[in-house]
């Protein structure tokens, strides 16, 4: 494909360092210049056409949305295993203000259901329904690790027991940072309540309001570092070319689901259109830009990786063609050869 016929690109870019020419001896995306960057952001916006990403985004939703209650279920045992799941409906309810309300009230009376029913007993029955709940959330994995295949140009050719291996394993880490998460939005207040009471006043209270996010924000960005380093079928990359896409999919995901939260707030009215139903598009449509931001953030970190000759996988420095990622083994062309 699109190899090595980029000779004129790296005119110069030996004798002026890393960042000379287009940035094609870059060993870092912080060496690339702006003329690389250009070529970079030509390629994203061809690559999302050309790879159908927001078809792609559309396939990815319909699994998530399937997996997204059973994985409520196995998010309520697993906090259960460790606090109060008495508390969990409280302490969800408090990190959800980036959902539309919509979505928001369906998610918490589906969570008040699960923590309803589920009794403090630890039962073979429990254990096999969350078993089953923890499998089912995982087919969502499934569909985002193809959807993260295609944004990266590679086919997956890992064995059916080793792919849904890798699923679980990503989807139960997904689970334990939800409810390190979940615990970290109650210890904040608590310790914004124990400062309070020693003299601190009302500012701490809000100081730890402040702090609550820019934690949440590089929380998510480290899910998605992680996302994108093991979930494609790719020898995995060094975690600074996993860093661009998971911090502008981190940025445009909380931009984007607050942005939407305010349009279906003042602007939309999608119960009148969908009846009963209003709620549940309003959280499909939620997930699909939540998808999109993921892919797209995979194709910037493609296309970041394919700017450079260097290698940019873990462990070593291989000859282009042999680095088992499709990204690392192929130079994408510049954007002046339209």
């Amino acid at each position: 494909m699109l190899a090595v016929d980029q000779k004129s690109d790296d005119a110069g870019g030996r004798g002026r360092g890393a960042a000379g020419g287009r940035g094609r001896a870059a060993d870092d995306p912080r060496q690339i210049p702006a003329a690389g960057w250009k070529d970079v952001l030509w390629r994203i916006y061809s690559g999302i056409n050309d790879k159908n990403l927001f078809l792609v985004a559309g396939g990815v939703t319909y699994y998530v949305l399937l997996a997204l209650f059973p994985a409520l279920l196995a998010l309520v045992f697993i906090y259960g295993l460790v606090f109060d799941r008495a508390q969990v409906e409280t302490q969800v309810n408090a990190m959800s203000g980036v959902l539309p309300e919509a979505a928001q009230k369906l998610i918490a009376t589906e969570l008040h259901q699960i923590v309803s029913s589920s009794g403090g007993a630890l039962s073979v029955g429990v254990v096999l329904s969350v078993l089953f709940a923890l499998w089912s959330a995982s087919r969502g994995m499934s569909g985002l690790m193809s959807g993260l295949d295609i944004a990266y140009g590679e086919t997956e050719k890992r064995s059916f027991i080793r792919f849904n291996l890798i699923a679980l394993g990503l989807t139960l880490g997904l689970l334990v940072a939800g409810v390190i998460v979940i615990a970290l939005v109650a210890v904040l207040p608590a310790v914004a309540a124990a400062f309070q009471g020693g003299g601190g006043g009302g500012v701490v209270k809000w100081v730890a309001l402040i702090v609550e996010w820019p934690i949440l924000l590089g929380l998510f960005m480290v899910l998605l570092a992680l996302l994108y380093r093991y979930a494609p079928d790719r020898r995995a990359p060094q975690w600074r070319w996993a860093s661009p896409g998971a911090i502008v999919g981190s940025v445009l995901w909380i931009v984007g689901s607050i942005l939407f939260s305010l349009y279906v707030g003042n602007f939309a009215n999608y119960n009148a259109t969908y009846g009963s139903l209003g709620a549940v598009v309003v959280l499909l449509t939620w997930l699909y830009l939540s998808a999109f931001v993921v892919l797209l953030g995979a194709e910037i970190n493609a296309e970041t990786e394919r700017q450079t000759k260097r290698d940019t996988t873990k462990n070593g420095d291989r000859p282009m063609g042999q680095r088992g990622a499709f990204a690392a083994d192929t130079v994408g062309p510049s954007s002046d050869k339209r």
